[in-house]
């Protein structure tokens, strides 16, 4: 009686993890079962000292190209992926398939988790109304009223910039800066607050900003993403509590006062409160308080992250290559002679070798490494190894990887703006250059972003000149924690002499 009790206890305890395992096997049999070689792809998991997964992924876009190959097999975890090398095929996957592969695979909950119910996350038709909804947001007419407050804090910027290389003997740490210029005008466009991080670099502001974008965590969003039921029953959320309750609490409190004594800004809030508010047509999707929140939100962490490491790994270059520094500077003062030496929505966008600058900069840095889409069609690849892919299986585009392809851009790690002129853009494929991604699912603030960065930059080049210092590396080091995009680990020093 006792033996077979044990044996009991033992079949109890052994079945399940036999069942795991075959489950498993069964997994990573995946490409095997297709007849197609699987590359290893690195662990989500990044241990301290190894490179950024990017780097991981353009070895083998380069591996599959120098073989000829359309696209490598791989896996995230125990999910298959394809790493697609071919620009044509990409093209089909972001634009001409878009309906096989209509979402980016990223976990939300909408109950537990408000903040998670946004642009960038959500999926199927939820997504399709609230991005036909945020369109007309981010038209030019749109995002020139927001441009007086850009520049005001932009003026701040010059300020404070000009105090610290005093205050420390020219020698400025430029990470920091540049991410307090970007918290303080996305903290006004998006939220109607001061957030003063320029003069105040400790708010509270500017510690729950970075606390939203660097405690996503990746093993955690990779797992419920891809069983997403399970995790909503287990009430998984993306982001903790305290951010939820916080940014909550600032969208409810600036709305209902802005409602109630009609306070009107010209920001991205008030447009959001406007769609919340329109009267829609019976059977038309309307935008919740949640919706505006969750909105809010991803404008900011999506905003202030990237147009600072953007405007920083900029600054880097000019101090690296002075030559092409001396040439967007002049760019800037050629351009305000025209307009009375201001700066405005118009004489901004006619600094053409500005935007080129940029543009180079997020080719060389961009700031999103990979775009990624899940299928939920299946859909064929053409080519010479046509590939059937079913639903579930993740496509990433190696954006880091396309971009240092010495293919597309000779000597890829040469600074050269001038690769943004429009005779060498109108010789490359149009998949070529995907800072922002492409297709219906692009970045819906891209025309906001290239504003925001060219004007930090604009402004700093035409009060400052940037020079190496002995803190300054030659080459930047990003986390390779931070899996989504590329930060630089350290802060970045520069010389900076006022003009």
């Amino acid at each position: 009686m006792q033996l077979s009790i044990c044996a009991i206890a033992t079949v109890i305890l052994v079945f399940p993890i036999v069942i795991t395992y075959q489950w498993i096997r069964r997994k990573l049999q995946y490409w095997e079962r297709r007849q197609v070689a699987a590359e290893s792809l690195p662990e989500i998991y990044k241990f301290r000292g190894r490179q950024h997964v990017a780097y991981a992924i353009q070895r083998i876009y380069q591996k599959s190209k120098s073989e000829n190959r359309s696209y490598a097999a791989a896996y995230q975890l125990i999910s298959p992926a394809l790493i697609i090398s071919d620009l044509d095929l990409i093209k089909q996957v972001l634009i001409t398939d878009f309906e096989s592969f209509p979402d980016r695979g990223m976990y939300s909950n909408y109950k537990q988790d408000p903040l998670s119910r946004n642009l960038v996350r959500l999926q199927g038709g939820m997504w399709r109304k609230v991005r036909a909804k945020l369109t007309p947001t981010f038209t030019s007419g749109k995002i020139k009223q927001m441009f007086g407050t850009i520049i005001d804090i932009g003026q701040r910027f010059i300020d404070v910039m000009q105090q610290n290389a005093l205050e420390h003997n020219h020698l400025v740490e430029i990470k920091d800066l540049c991410a307090r210029f970007t918290t303080d005008v996305i903290g006004s466009v998006a939220f109607g607050l001061d957030c003063n991080s320029l003069q105040q670099p400790d708010t509270e502001f500017r510690r729950k900003g970075d606390k939203a974008f660097h405690t996503i965590h990746p093993l955690g969003e990779l797992l419920a993403s891809r069983y997403r039921k399970f995790f909503n029953a287990l009430g998984y959320r993306v982001f903790t509590k305290d951010l939820i309750e916080f940014y909550s609490r600032i969208v409810r409190q600036t709305v209902e006062y802005r409602e109630r004594h009609n306070v009107k800004r010209n920001d991205f809030l008030d447009l959001l409160i406007e769609l919340k508010n329109s009267p829609a047509e019976e059977g038309e999707f309307s935008l919740s308080m949640e919706d505006v929140i969750a909105q809010a939100f991803v404008f900011f962490i999506g905003g202030f992250e990237t147009s600072s490491s953007t405007m920083t790994f900029t600054l880097f270059e000019m101090a690296h290559n002075p030559v092409v520094q001396e040439k967007a500077r002049q760019d800037v003062r050629t351009t305000l002679e025209k307009h009375n030496g201001k700066f405005t929505y118009e004489s901004l966008n006619e600094m053409q070798y500005i935007r080129q600058v940029v543009q180079e900069t997020l080719r060389k840095y961009p700031v999103a490494p990979t775009g990624r889409r899940i299928c939920r069609r299946s859909c064929t690849l053409p080519g010479p190894q046509p590939l059937t892919i079913d639903p579930g299986v993740y496509v990433i585009i190696p954006v880091y990887a396309i971009h240092h392809d010495p293919a597309i851009y000779p000597q890829p790690e040469v600074y050269r703006p001038e690769r943004f002129s429009a005779e060498e853009k109108n010789e490359r494929h149009p998949m070529a250059y995907q800072p922002f991604g492409a297709g219906p699912r692009s970045c819906i603030a891209e025309r906001f972003g290239m504003l925001q960065s060219m004007m930090g930059v604009a402004l700093l080049l035409h009060n400052f000149r940037f020079s190496k210092c002995a803190q300054t590396p030659e080459r930047l080091e990003f986390d390779p924690f931070n899996i989504r995009v590329l930060n630089s680990i350290e802060g970045i020093h520069l010389k900076v002499e006022k003009m």
